[in-house]
């Protein structure tokens, strides 16, 4: 399974042109977009943002300030932005550390050009849980996120958290942080029933997101029109509360369109290799010429399924319209990882 990122990037003088290809050429599971030469800075910027698409600013962190706080609204939905001087001494991630995952992305940069992250979030330097982070990392929806400073309190100030999960089907992977317990009362919730009673002061909500895409298309289909087609069957308010990936096979791990569908509803694109989908057993609309192009005969319905994971149910098989195909699959069981 493949999960390649989009990213936007600029810079302003011939050292930052520099290291910005360096990035761009050893950054091997990200594609860059440069900004074009003809369009400003602050129309780019504004792009990038109605796109949920991550940003690097190779130059001065004040550059970067300047062209993002028009654009600056909300903690979930704010892209992440990173900013790298023009030598490429430091990565510094700006916004939307956590939940957008620039924190992440700077550690991923600075590997990738032997640099120096510089992360400012305090859970982060003193080594303590992030509860958004822990909600993004799972697919799991926030809902009452002013949660979020009161459990990062107490963290901080060495205190316990406690949480409850109520999902039917799940299981934890990894290793449970010492200061983060089951019981009650809770700090934190993960249920999906919305009839819950909770805190809402002080208590964190998290909902998983169960919906997977499964999508296939011809090379070269725009983020537009892959976008009005999965519109005809999700409101985007259903797929921003639901959503929780996109799946298509490796071929199109570098489809633009794809990644931006993806990164536009914060989720990543999950993507397979033939022998992976064929693996999956179950009866699917099933076509020759994809099997002859792809080498399976189904892409949609068996990444969909493959990505919903055990248990995981098929709710719309495969619906095609000029040069794109989609599928829909709830999540099963739900892995939850530390």
């Amino acid at each position: 399974m493949n999960n390649k990122i989009l990213v936007r990037i600029v810079f302003f003088t011939e050292n930052g042109e520099n290291t910005a290809k360096l990035i761009c050429d050893r950054w091997k599971d990200c594609i860059l977009e440069f900004k074009p030469q003809d369009q400003s800075l602050m129309e780019w910027t504004k792009e990038c943002f109605e796109l949920h698409l991550p940003i690097i600013f190779v130059g001065s962190a004040g550059i970067a300030v300047r062209a993002i706080a028009p654009f600056v609204s909300d903690k979930l939905k704010d892209s992440p932005v990173l900013v790298v001087d023009e030598l490429g001494m430091n990565v510094i991630p700006i916004l939307s550390g956590h939940f957008g995952r620039a924190n992440e992305l700077a550690l991923r940069v600075a590997s990738a050009i032997n640099s120096n992250p510089v992360i400012t979030t305090a859970t982060d330097i003193n080594d303590i849980f992030s509860v958004d982070y822990f909600a993004k990392k799972n697919g799991f929806g926030i809902h009452n996120k002013k949660a979020i400073k009161y459990l990062s309190t107490k963290l901080l100030n060495s205190q316990q958290i406690l949480f409850k999960c109520k999902l039917k089907k799940y299981s934890f992977v990894g290793i449970q942080p010492n200061n983060v317990l089951e019981g009650e009362p809770f700090d934190f919730l993960i249920t999906e029933n919305e009839t819950d009673f909770y805190d809402k002061e002080t208590c964190l909500v998290m909902r998983p997101k169960r919906l997977v895409l499964g999508m296939g298309c011809k090379k070269g289909k725009s983020f537009e029109e892959l976008y009005q087609f999965v519109n005809k069957y999700y409101a985007d308010l259903d797929l921003e509360d639901n959503l929780f990936a996109i799946a298509s096979a490796d071929v199109k791990a570098e489809e633009i369109g794809l990644l931006k569908l993806a990164q536009y509803y914060g989720v990543p694109l999950l993507t397979y290799s033939p022998e992976e989908l064929a693996s999956l057993e179950g009866n699917f609309q099933d076509s020759d010429f994809v099997k002859e192009q792809i080498g399976v005969g189904n892409v949609c319905e068996r990444a969909a399924m493959l990505t919903a994971g055990e248990g995981g149910t098929l709710v719309k098989s495969k619906l095609a319209e000029n040069g794109m195909t989609l599928a829909v699959a709830n999540r099963g069981v739900i892995n939850i990882v530390w």
